[in-house]
């Protein structure tokens, strides 16, 4: 006898997993999942370049201004020429710039990124922002009274104190002495002008403490500075503390001349030789830059010298786009300056004489001759 079994029925098929998925569907998955990650990626690099700031200074061309804008004289004649004496600017950035102005800067053949250590040193920004303005100061106090000597008026300059120009990184008086405080004395000895204050200090061992008593905000303060040798000549291996004290000056100028300069917000040393020039271009015939428009930059000292300045590439760009055909600057930045000049041309020069020179070479007049009396100030000493 047999029997027959019932047929039996088929064996579902098992699920499906995820191998069974067409490929072309995972590939879209896995470009979906990286897109997303790279987008993320993107995103947070976007948000952290416009709040992540780099300790960096980024300087700028600036700007580039008739000198005859911002210098009024009265109570002599003065005189009208064709052309200008421009004076430059720099931009330079305030405060610490984002990731993506850095880049820009560093990008940029005409813009300069510099360290913020290496532009402020031992300085904070407000500190760097006050020894500016007392440059911009000195500057305007010094080319009045270089011009106007050169033109044969009398103008005094009496020391009436010393101050903090500078403090030097790394040094013991680092965050200790600031910028603008009054010095009056050191060990208690009363000091009258700059040149007293190394002496002092010298006169200690290194390593050995020196009290400086200083007027800051108004206020009298003992400042304890523990010297250090000094790394270099003249004074190497002596006793150091590391600033640059500056004398305080009061000019005194005749009553009947009055000579201001308002240069605005703009601050620093650089346009002392522009500003001179142009007092003796406005109280003279003739006219010194023989109608052009010429750009000068370069700090002026009570003896007629010229300095450096910084931001000359910069400045050269600015003078160049302003349509100057001359740019005049301090010996030893006439390469920098070419580099950036295209076909203007550059003149180095290291007095005012060789200024008033390189303007007549170039068309201008000749100032007459100074007085046989006329000579430059010194600062006198209580």
């Amino acid at each position: 006898m047999t029997s027959e079994r019932p047929d039996t029925p088929p064996i579902p098929a098992a699920p499906s997993t995820a191998w069974d998925v067409p490929v072309k569907s995972r590939r879209r998955r896995v470009v979906n999942r990286v897109l997303g990650t790279v987008t993320a990626i993107v995103l947070v690099a976007a948000i952290a370049g416009v709040f992540i700031r780099l300790p960096y200074v980024i300087i700028s061309p600036g700007s580039a201004t008739p000198v005859n804008r911002v210098v009024k004289v009265s109570g002599a004649p003065t005189y009208s020429h064709r052309g200008s004496l421009l004076f430059l600017t720099v931009s330079v950035t305030n405060g610490r710039p984002n990731v993506y102005r850095t880049l820009v800067g560093w990008l940029s053949s005409d813009q300069d990124v510099q360290p913020e250590k290496n532009e402020l040193g031992c300085l904070s920004r407000a500190e760097n922002d006050k020894q500016n303005v007392m440059l911009m100061t000195d500057s305007q106090q010094v080319a009045k009274t270089v011009a106007l000597s050169r033109l044969g008026y009398h103008v005094g300059a009496q020391s009436t104190g010393v101050m903090v120009f500078d403090v030097a990184p790394g040094t013991p008086a680092c965050g200790k002495l600031l910028v603008g405080d009054h010095i009056l004395s050191v060990d208690g000895a009363p000091v009258a002008k700059a040149a007293d204050i190394g002496p002092l200090v010298r006169a200690h061992p290194p390593g050995r403490p020196v009290t400086f008593t200083v007027l800051r905000d108004n206020v009298r303060r003992e400042v304890t500075v523990v010297t250090t040798k000094a790394p270099s000549s003249p004074y190497k291996g002596m006793a150091l503390v590391g600033i640059t004290p500056s004398d305080e000056v009061n000019y005194s100028f005749p009553q009947t001349l009055k000579v201001s300069i308002d240069a605005g917000p703009v601050t620093g040393p650089s346009a002392g030789l522009a500003f001179t020039l142009t007092l003796l271009d406005e109280l003279t015939p003739g006219g010194l830059t023989g109608g052009r428009n010429v750009a000068v930059t370069g700090a002026i000292a009570l003896d007629g010298s010229v300095g450096d300045v910084g931001g000359v590439a910069q400045k050269a760009v600015t003078a160049r786009h302003a349509g100057a055909k001359l740019f005049i600057v301090p010996v030893g930045e006439e390469t920098v300056a070419r580099a950036h000049a295209g076909s203007m041309k550059v003149v180095a020069v290291r007095t005012l004489d060789d200024a008033l020179r390189a303007l007549h070479d170039a068309g201008g007049a000749s100032l007459p001759p100074p007085p046989s009396t006329t000579t430059l100030p010194s600062v006198a000493v209580p």
